[in-house]
This record gives C-alpha cells, sequence and structure tokens, in this order.
C-alpha cells in the first residue's frame, strides 16, 4: 500500500499543472485482472446494467438494452471491438480494497473503477472532459491517450493520472485491458 500510495503522489505532484501529464510505472497485484468471460457472464453485472460498448459512432451503449440474458450478452458481444464494465469496485474485493484505498489517498468522497477490454483501433470516446479526477492504469497490452498539446503511451503497468476537466480521448494501439479510476472530491 505505502508504494502505491508513494507512486501516486508522486505522480499527483508531477500532474498538479495540466501541461504537465506524465506517468509512473506502478505493479499493481495479479488479482486486479480479471477475465472477460468472468466479467461479461456475471449475472450481477448484467443485472446492474454495468456491461457497455463503444461502436463506431463512439457512444457507449448499455447490452442489456438490446439483451435479454448473460449469454445472450456474451454472444453479442463476441464482435464488439471495446467493450467496458463499470461498477467493478462493487464486485471484487481486490477492487473494493483498492478504491477503499484509493479514497483514503485522495480524500474523496466516492471512487468508482471501469475496465476496458479494447482490440486494436477500437473507436473510443471523442475527445472529452471528465467532470472527476481520473486515474488510469494499462493492466495488458497497450493504451495511448492524447491530450491536447501532446500524448502518453501506457504499457503493461504504467498508470496517468488526469486531473478533473482536462480533454482527453484514448486510442488503442494494440489489444488491452485498462483500468480507470473515477476519484470524486
Amino acid at each position: 500500500m505505502n508504494e502505491f500510495k508513494n507512486s501516486i503522489l508522486a505522480l499527483i505532484k508531477a500532474t498538479i499543472d495540466p501541461r504537465k501529464i506524465s506517468k509512473i510505472t506502478y505493479e499493481p497485484s495479479k488479482s486486479l485482472i480479471l477475465s472477460y468471460d468472468e466479467l461479461v457472464c456475471n449475472t450481477t453485472l448484467f443485472t446492474n446494467k454495468s456491461i457497455s460498448y463503444i461502436d463506431d459512432s463512439n457512444m457507449s451503449s448499455v447490452v442489456n438494452s438490446e439483451c435479454n440474458s448473460v449469454s445472450e450478452t456474451y454472444s453479442f458481444l463476441q464482435n464488439k471491438t471495446l467493450v467496458k464494465i463499470t461498477d467493478i469496485e462493487n464486485y471484487n474485493n481486490n477492487y473494493i480494497r483498492l478504491c477503499d484505498d484509493l479514497k483514503k489517498i485522495f480524500k474523496a468522497k466516492k471512487v468508482d473503477c471501469h475496465i476496458y477490454f479494447g482490440k486494436k483501433g477500437s473507436p473510443s470516446f471523442e475527445f472529452h472532459k471528465d467532470p472527476m479526477h481520473v486515474l488510469i492504469g494499462c493492466l495488458e497490452g497497450k493504451k495511448e491517450i492524447k491530450f491536447k498539446r501532446r500524448k502518453v503511451f501506457l504499457d503493461v503497468n504504467d498508470w496517468v493520472y488526469i486531473p478533473a476537466n482536462t480533454n482527453h480521448k484514448a486510442y488503442y494501439p494494440e489489444n488491452s485491458i485498462t483500468i480507470s479510476i473515477g476519484l470524486y472530491k
């Protein structure tokens, strides 16, 4: 925990000025990598409308508005290039602990967590600003995050802290699993 806290605090210090967004390398517990099948086939996540996909229109669509069962969802998602699973902080004990730790570190009112399964060249949201601070980590593969004046390339175990209201857009140069943590002050 202390190593993670020190790494995150160092990252925040480096990014106080949004023009100086940088990244750190931190290897989280392997237990944070949850399999695609485990998540997509989870009835709780399906019931809670936590599974969505992003298509070529760059819009996020909730899967269970189009599917009636977990097996139908699994089949439906097979040809989707970017799948987003939300509310992981309510699903898995390792994520519950991670989010509780981050809540303390950041003195946040709320912390939420999403996992993205992206195939190479996946569509993503257009440039956007999140109202909360965001911490993004690459668990497998690579991810690129473009800002107004620069790009940050994330390899496995690289993390970037994005201050609230910072314009950014993600790209997937190869298949990847990434985690996005929202920090609400």
